[in-house]
């Protein structure tokens, strides 16, 4: 099984509703060079979830569109969602996945899959971590690849 954690690209700064922020000009080259990286990459039939926020729903649909995929949208990636609960709806999937979120939870979910346990990971606008193992749980997943929008010169 394969799960890449993507957070969404760079978006506009203070807006008044955090959830109507949409992705800067740079924001959206961001995602569609993660798209275009995630098509390269050996994906079996994922299914691409993605937070409600507007940001991750446009940084969604770039990499939808790369990968020829819809994207579908739940509460559970939401940047305060509990990393715990959303493991547990993780290791019922039998499919890859693409994640995109938000900080906090990018850096907590990788942690805990990688290291088994949560702690602040630092991460990029558009930043892609791709993960593999036998299960999506705690401590049970390594790290295949990792892309940086600035290896993209973006």
């Amino acid at each position: 099984m394969k799960v890449c954690i993507v957070r969404h690209g760079s978006a506009v700064s203070g807006a008044v509703q955090d959830q109507t922020r949409e992705l800067t000009e740079k924001g959206q080259r961001q995602a569609q060079a993660a798209g275009q990286w995630l098509a390269e990459q050996n994906l079996n039939n994922p299914l691409l979830l993605c937070s409600p926020y507007r940001r991750t729903r446009q940084t969604a649909a770039a990499i939808a569109a790369a990968r020829g995929i819809t994207e579908s949208i739940t509460p559970a990636l939401v940047p305060e969602a509990d990393v715990r609960h959303l493991l547990d709806e993780l290791s019922q999937q039998q499919r890859d996945l693409i994640l995109v979120s938000h900080l906090p939870l990018v850096g907590h979910l990788a942690a805990l899959l990688v290291d088994g346990r949560i702690y602040d990971q630092p991460w990029s606008p558009a930043e892609c971590w791709l993960l593999h193992g036998d299960i999506a749980a705690a401590g049970c997943m390594s790290v295949e690849a990792v892309w940086y929008p600035v290896l993209a010169g973006i």
